[in-house]
């Protein structure tokens, strides 16, 4: 006879952008393999979705009291969606998916037994990852030149899909860094995390959003907003490309060059300069942004009670919440 899952409280949170077709879907197969624990959660956060997302979501809620939303204002991106999850999640564990399910909702099992251990965070690393070559090299190489270049910790290979204490959770959305990378954080607040291999799927439904343009500019996230070392580099090359430069001049100047050697020297200067300024700026951005700072979105609505700081249409202290439908609706009586 299977030993019976021992009870745990749990949020599974989805987040979910265009995700129509998957909704239901998800909340079947974590539903079906969550129960067991005995007090589930599920918490779906809408990032501004543009098809029937909300409306399938507002039907499942109706449906099961365990289901509760927040809804965005707009698309405000993966990190916002997570950390206003983490914010509202009322368990003490969280484990996260993504609404297309390419992490089967019966992996959870492998990462809740660390966690139960008493390990902080268990992250999921894909055994045969599903997805497009490009997208697997380019996030293998950002977290290779994370790891060996510029000395960031990090799980290597480590995905969303994580079990998280939702102490520890809450603690990295408090941090309000400009850069919320999640796996770079929790390194360094807690020692006890861990990776745990899991089997991961191809997308049955709609589609990825993750261009090679948005991997980069998370790579460089990741870089500039966990390491110095992209700034000291940056030097290291300005000073050789200046070096080279010089060089080439003096040969010019001595009657060894020719034209070719100065047009040469004006581009490795000028690549050098460029190069500095690019990563200076990407610096710069940062302290202009006032880091650390909060997490930005705003909750259009919620079957949750949402923080004034977070909800569009907080109202003044003296006045209570009243929705614009409800609010037009008003003003016509």
């Amino acid at each position: 006879m299977a030993e019976p899952a021992p009870r745990l409280a749990l949020t599974a949170v989805v987040p979910c952008y265009n995700e129509g077709g998957n909704v239901e879907r998800a909340y079947a197969e974590i539903t079906a393999e969550l129960d067991r624990y005995g007090g589930l959660e599920l918490l779906f956060v809408d990032d501004g979705s543009r098809d029937d997302t909300l409306a399938r979501i507002k039907a499942l809620a109706a449906a099961d009291p365990r289901v509760h939303y927040l809804a965005f204002s707009r698309n405000y991106g993966q990190e916002a969606a997570f950390s206003a999850a983490f914010r509202y999640a009322r368990t003490d564990w969280v484990v996260q998916f993504d609404a297309d399910l390419q992490f089967p909702a019966s992996a959870a099992h492998a990462l809740i037994g660390p966690a139960l251990a008493g390990q902080d965070a268990v992250f999921g690393v894909r055994e045969r990852r599903a997805d497009p070559w490009p997208r697997r090299l380019g996030s293998a190489g950002a977290q290779w030149v994370a790891a060996r270049w510029l000395g960031i910790e990090l799980p290597r290979g480590a995905s969303t899909f994580r079990v998280v204490r939702t102490a520890v959770a809450r603690r990295v959305v408090d941090l309000g860094l400009a850069a919320p990378y999640f796996l770079a954080t929790v390194p360094r607040l807690t020692s006890r995390w861990t990776t745990v291999p899991v089997p991961h799927r191809r997308r049955e439904e709609g589609r990825s959003r993750w261009s090679l343009v948005r991997l980069g500019g998370h790579a460089v996230e990741l870089w500039t907003g966990f390491s110095v070392r992209p700034l000291a580099l940056s030097y290291l090359f300005a000073a050789a490309s200046l070096l080279l430069s010089t060089v080439l001049v003096a040969l010019a100047l001595a009657g060894v060059g020719s034209l070719p050697l100065l047009a040469a020297a004006t581009f490795a200067d000028g690549v050098g300069t460029l190069v500095g300024l690019a990563v200076l700026a990407r610096y710069l951005v940062r302290v202009l942004r006032g880091q650390p700072r909060p997490p930005f979105y705003l909750i259009r609505e919620s079957n949750l009670a949402i923080r004034p700081e977070d909800d569009l249409y907080a109202p003044p202290p003296d006045r209570p919440r009243v929705p614009p439908a409800r609010a037009a609706s008003s003003t016509a009586d």
